[in-house]
């Protein structure tokens, strides 16, 4: 992954070199996370090289039009920033008084949710027993035996600063190197350039408006990397297994008439003209329903986009329903990595009228419940939009009823993407069921 730029053509390329010098010394520091020493030199180099961008810009300044006005108005917007207050800071006291003090902890969490709610306990790294006292704070009720049947126990490994307690090192430094290259692509726009962009080095796909609020994609979610899941229910470490798919043009163009034979169903225009989220879900789930009708099932699959375009396609295949709670976290990181601004899940469930006596209880152990095809669609910015259609089973035959069409409905699955973009949890949702999927009565 790199930020780009042509040393030879690009007149502000010493500020682009000290980007690139803040992401190397970043990896530098993720790659010796367990080795405190050499952990300790490569994020205070990261952290005095950032402090740099600022001040080569400030020497460049002839280069650049109007610059005390331009760059006053970043300066007010930097400043504002506690985070970027702190570089400042860090940056002095490495130079002017010595090493910061940074500590390594552990941190456990129980994911029992797909919010952010379960208890989480932070202790000295050198405690390796920490995370029983969590298990030991498990309740003997309702929520504390859905806990146990589908919680996982996350155990992850933080670098922090004294005076930054709540933000973990490395992700101190991706945001701040975020807030920088914006600060850089303004300053090539404001003198009338073409911005550098971020570029997946493997994939030559190109992010060239921060999608990802400045980072480069291997900044984000660079905590999977020392994180332990252990599945409560066994006590055995939790680990999902990625099988990646790429299809070349002609194989793809191979495919289209097999499905359009066996479903009826054109590959080619299956997504909406419009480009707009509702009416890829609806087209989408037009699709699926011509699918389910021929083969008696349907997958579930994951499709993120980015304005209106598909970007990225899962298959999800979870063995058991607290598995999904990573799944869905993991898609949302995906989802932040790649810019991906909506996302569309196709899957069979289970719907039942939620129990005020036993909250947890999956829609499947209910019994009233009905069996649905669905569709989910949900976006930073819009309204979600959720289709479902009732499935019928009489022996061999099995049918679909209509598709009934909810906007605004509460979608817990989708609560991680809603955390990575920043978008509040809306008030609607109120006080359904939280351990399950429910869309509108749980399941």
């Amino acid at each position: 992954m790199a930020w780009d730029h042509d040393e030879n053509q690009c007149p502000l390329a010493a500020v682009d070199r000290r980007l690139n010098d803040v992401h190397r010394f970043w990896h530098q520091a993720e790659q010796a996370y367990f080795e405190p020493d050499e952990f300790r030199l490569a994020i205070q180099a990261a952290i005095q090289t950032a402090r740099q961008v600022s001040f080569v810009l400030q020497k460049n300044k002839a280069l650049i039009p109007d610059f005390d006005e331009w760059y006053k108005g970043w300066q007010v917007k930097l400043a504002a920033i506690p985070l970027m207050r702190w570089m400042v800071e860090a940056r002095n006291q490495i130079e002017k008084q010595g090493d910061l003090e940074a500590h390594s902890f552990v941190s456990a969490e129980i994911v029992a949710s797909h919010l952010g709610e379960g208890p989480k306990i932070q202790v000295p790294a050198k405690l390796s027993d920490a995370p029983l006292a969590l298990l030991k704070s498990i309740p003997d009720s309702l929520v504390g035996q859905h806990i146990k049947k589908d919680g996982v126990l996350r155990i992850r490994r933080r670098w922090i600063e004294n005076s930054l307690p709540d933000t973990e090192l490395l992700e101190a430094v991706a945001t701040a190197y975020g807030h920088l290259s914006q600060l850089a692509r303004s300053a090539h726009e404001q003198m009338g350039l073409v911005a550098p962009v971020s570029t997946n080095m493997s994939t030559g796909e190109q992010f060239a408006e921060g999608d990802q609020e400045g980072r480069l994609p291997c900044m984000i979610g660079h905590e999977d990397a020392r994180t332990l899941d252990v599945w409560l229910a066994t006590g055995k470490p939790l680990e999902f297994e990625v099988i990646e798919k790429k299809l070349g043009r002609e194989e793809m163009m191979a495919e289209g008439p097999k499905l359009e034979k066996r479903y009826g169903v054109n590959p080619s225009k299956m997504y909406a003209d419009s480009g707009e989220v509702h009416d890829h879900a609806r087209s989408l789930f037009g699709a699926a329903r011509r699918m389910f009708e021929k083969d008696g099932y349907h997958i579930t699959i994951v499709i993120l986009l980015r304005k209106g375009k598909p970007i990225d396609f899962r298959e999800l295949r979870p063995m058991e329903h607290g598995h999904k709670f990573m799944m869905m976290r993991t898609l949302a990181r995906q989802a932040q990595k790649i810019g991906a601004d909506a996302a569309i899940m196709i899957s069979e469930t289970w719907s039942a009228p939620a129990d005020p006596t036993n909250p947890y209880m999956r829609a499947v152990d209910a019994p009233e419940k009905k069996e649905l095809l669905t569709a989910t669609a949900v976006s930073k910015d819009g309204d979600p939009i959720h289709l479902s259609a009732e499935i019928s089973r009489d022996g061999k035959k099995i049918t679909l009823a209509d598709t009934i069409e909810h906007t605004n409905g509460a979608h817990f699955a989708f609560a991680p993407f809603y955390k990575v973009w920043k978008k509040p949890i809306p008030d609607q949702w109120g006080e359904l069921p939280k351990g399950t999927d429910g869309v509108r009565e749980g399941a």
